[in-house]
């Protein structure tokens, strides 16, 4: 039996964006883009209130949606990071029994969802990140 469509699709846009981090992270394999993908969505979502849990998950396509998503319960223990260096810091802990990411995986992993999103739901995700975080979104630069 052949996938649907929109499954076939969905599974297609998300390898492009674990290849994608792949060559932005200069990583080996996309079993690593995934897990540092996986991290920081988590993390990411430690630190947001739940309306800017449910606006950044509904910008997303539906792959990375349920994967930002998987878990994730109204009450789950918040996380305030006191700068990029320590929210990294603690994706990279949450990553070392099994991987080492790049310092630059957090910027990394908002690098591919500002190129990969539409320019109107980048702009969105860019808006509900917490203050600490938004240099680490690439258009913060300019």
């Amino acid at each position: 039996m052949t996938q649907p469509y929109d499954v076939e699709f969905a599974s297609q846009q998300y390898q492009a964006w674990l290849a994608a981090l792949k060559e932005t992270a200069s990583l080996v394999t996309h079993n690593q883009s995934q897990a540092m993908m996986r991290a920081v969505m988590y993390r990411l979502r430690r630190c947001l209130a739940p309306d800017d849990v449910l606006a950044i998950a509904n910008a997303l396509p539906a792959l990375p949606r349920g994967i930002f998503l998987e878990g994730w319960s109204l009450d789950e223990e918040r996380f305030v990071p006191a700068s990029p260096e320590s929210f990294t810091a603690a994706v990279a802990d949450d990553l070392k029994a099994h991987h080492v990411p790049p310092a630059t995986i957090t910027a990394d992993v908002f690098a591919v969802w500002a190129t990969h999103l539409e320019s109107r739901k980048a702009a969105l995700v860019a808006a509900h990140l917490p203050d600490v975080l938004k240099p680490l979104w690439p258009d913060a630069a300019a």
